[in-house]
């Protein structure tokens, strides 16, 4: 859908662009038959041919399932063995010819065939069930062959391996130090992949086991048997909060110190596009949880702010997240327009500490709904389109909820949106009013 309005957006763009002399008619008829062409159509052998590499992978599972007692033991772990070595030697050879894609998938292949293979040891040699282990296991090989190959495949098997590793680990309570740096070192290697090996894919996995892991600390930290139930969720949502608004400010606050200590950054360095793709799952979960402040509001009239900053992982990202939009303004006093993204961020978690503050139902929703109103108009600002569906799809549920609960009759439902309206239309004639400005001053 957003490959969609992006090719919608830049044929507008092209348009003006060639109206401005910027770009010749010619240029911009390359470039939109370049986007067209780009269709996904070049990426279906590789998708058909992803997705034959797992059917033999659990046809070669079945065999050895089908004749186990006829296999002997020794035959078992050397073919599994031999079939791993030849299909990362033929990974090996097709990386040296030039064909990534092909060792990608004979990557991936030996990952599969490992993975089966840890399975079907232990019910060799009769190992205690221990899935967690053996999800740790799988993790670290994948990994391995993810860096040692560069295989996209094989980093979003060490990721979904570690993320069911972190679930199943140890009962939820004191943490381990050994595992937990363990984790860290497996997230830290895993974030850092599509960083040298650029796929949305990878961002995606890697995504995934970061918010897995922060989950388990603020689990491991918190003592489940003894806090009530209030402070069960407001740990986790001002916890998510603060790592959202780190995520949302990685990306800009980097773009600022390269501007600043030499040139504008490379936008299609892998590091760019890890720090942005983070961004939008930012955005995404400070939405949500600035909805989640306002109908749990009342669930926080004994949870204090102070309780739950507190606890270590709330504490270290809340922390974090304020001392970057900080950094935030100082390093943008020149550049206005980053500016709203740190605003955007400080008013998201003002909003989601406010029912801890006991302002009020009517202070917390006008918070909630200035900081989705805030995020949408970001998202207008930048020109992305699911920062702004972030932020609409926000003040839908928030608009709804307020209509349940704190509005009646028809008459006060028409007098709600009367007022909401007034202040959306006064909202924009102010910004038009500042656009102009900044136009006016940028002509002068």
């Amino acid at each position: 859908m957003f490959d969609i309005l992006y090719k919608r957006r830049l044929k507008q763009d092209l348009e003006d662009w060639v109206d401005q002399g910027w770009v010749s008619s010619s240029g911009a008829g390359k470039i939109l038959t370049s986007v067209e062409n780009d269709d996904g159509r070049t990426r279906l052998p590789m998708v058909l041919a992803g997705i034959g590499i797992v059917c033999v992978a659990l046809a070669l599972a079945a065999f050895i399932a089908a004749n186990w007692d006829g296999i002997p033991r020794m035959a078992k772990l050397s073919g599994i063995a031999a079939i791993v070595i030849a299909a990362n030697l033929a990974a090996a050879f097709a990386a040296r010819s030039g064909r990534k894609s092909i060792a990608d998938l004979a990557t991936a292949f030996a990952t599969l065939v490992f993975v089966g293979g840890m399975a079907l040891v232990g019910q060799i040699f009769h190992l205690p069930a221990d899935w967690a282990g053996g999800a740790f296991l799988v993790s670290l090989g994948a990994l391995a062959a993810a860096w040692i190959t560069g295989s996209r495949a094989s980093l979003v098997v060490a990721a979904i391996a570690a993320v069911l590793w972190q679930v199943g680990r140890t009962d939820l309570g004191p943490e381990v130090t050994s595992e937990s740096l363990l984790g860290l070192a497996i997230l830290v290697a895993i974030l850092l992949h599509p960083v040298a090996f650029p796929m949305r894919i990878g961002r995606w996995a890697a995504t995934l086991l970061l918010l897995t892991a922060y989950g388990r600390w603020l689990s491991d930290t918190v003592d489940l048997e003894t806090a009530h139930d209030a402070l069960l969720v407001a740990v986790p949502m001002l916890g998510f909060a603060g790592l959202a608004g780190i995520l949302i400010q990685l990306a800009q606050v980097g773009d600022l110190f390269v501007k600043w200590s030499s040139d504008y950054p490379d936008r299609s360095h892998g590091r760019w596009l890890m720090l942005h793709s983070l961004q939008d799952v930012g955005f995404a979960i400070l939405s949500g949880l600035v909805v989640l402040a306002l109908v749990a509001e009342q669930e926080f009239s004994d949870t204090g702010l102070i309780n739950t900053v507190g606890i270590a992982p709330v504490s270290v990202t809340v922390g974090l997240a304020i001392l970057l939009c900080a950094a935030g303004f100082v390093l943008s006093f020149k550049t206005a327009k980053p500016r709203p993204v740190f605003a955007a961020v400080l008013l998201g978690l003002l909003a989601v500490a406010s029912p801890l503050l006991n302002l009020g139902v009517i202070v917390v929703s006008v918070l909630c709904l200035a900081a989705l109103i805030l995020i949408s108009l970001v998202g207008t600002w930048y020109g992305n389109a699911f920062w702004t569906l972030c932020g609409y799809a926000g003040l839908t549920a928030a608009f709804l909820w307020l209509l349940h609960v704190t509005i009646g009759s028809l008459l006060d439902q028409s007098l709600f949106f009367l007022i909401a309206g007034l202040v959306l239309l006064a909202l924009a004639f102010g910004a038009a009013k500042l656009l102009r400005r900044g136009s006016a001053g940028g002509g002068a």
